[in-house]
């Protein structure tokens, strides 16, 4: 009676870990996590470059500069992105993957967003004013321009050690789906910084010299400010990175 129990016991155990095993084994499964990945991710990357604001830019003579932090307002958060998650039918390893490469994404764009910084937004009016520089735009330039504190919290590696922490270590197509995520998502990130602009920054005010007899302007503005920037151009290619995903994964 006792060896009866103990080999069912066995059989439990041994099934229990096949059914883990087999967790994004195969292709259909692995396409409907990547499908259902990036809807989420690109549905909540729309709303959050289109509210994104850019105040407080400080304008002198020709340059625009943007300090960490003013890149405010929204932030990618992963409780609002899983508000659109289906759980139906899901598995609770499933759902930690889920969670797992949407909240390396949050963490790396709050660390990316939050530290990022331009020294040279181009506002050409700047350069030569007289008594103070009149409203106007600045030029638009690329993301990828500037830099930030956080770049590195969006490379392929940090993003993948933040998700290898937070799945079942004996997943080992999950990890190799998760690491296939990581490149993926990096590389599109990357790619989305050179085609998106800082446009719309509208500034004004500040001291420029007064003409001649009684100054030597037009000269440089000094002390202008700028408000009211945004994120144009295409969103994230979740299209992409989704077809990096599953070729990624079938090259290791």
């Amino acid at each position: 009676m006792f060896l009866c129990v103990l080999i069912l016991g066995c059989c439990k155990i041994t099934n229990a870990e096949t059914v883990s095993q087999l967790l994004f084994s195969t292709e259909k499964s692995r396409e409907e996590f990547a499908v259902e990945v990036t809807d989420i991710l690109g549905k909540n990357w729309r709303t959050w470059q289109d509210n994104v604001r850019i105040d407080n830019i400080d304008v002198e003579g020709a340059q625009g500069f943007l300090f960490p932090g003013d890149l405010g307002r929204e932030v990618l958060n992963l409780s609002d992105m899983m508000k659109s998650f289906d759980r139906t039918n899901k598995s609770q390893e499933y759902i930690v993957c889920v969670k797992a490469v949407l909240g390396a994404l949050e963490y790396g764009m709050r660390s990316w967003q939050r530290g990022y910084s331009h020294k040279n937004i181009p506002f050409p009016r700047g350069a030569s004013c007289t008594f103070t520089m009149p409203p106007c735009n600045n030029v638009p330039i690329a993301v990828e321009s500037g830099k930030s504190l956080g770049d590195k919290n969006m490379t392929e590696r940090d993003l993948y050690s933040y998700m290898l922490y937070r799945v079942p270590k004996n997943e080992r197509y999950a990890r190799g789906l998760l690491k296939s995520s990581a490149k993926a998502m990096s590389e599109c990130f990357r790619e989305w910084k050179e085609t998106c602009f800082i446009t719309g920054i509208l500034a004004f005010g500040g001291i420029a010299p007064q003409p001649a007899p009684m100054g030597t302007g037009p000269g440089p503005v000094r002390g202008a400010k700028g408000k009211n920037g945004k994120l144009t151009g295409p969103y994230f290619n979740v299209l992409l990175m989704r077809e990096r995903m599953l070729g990624y994964f079938d090259e290791q």
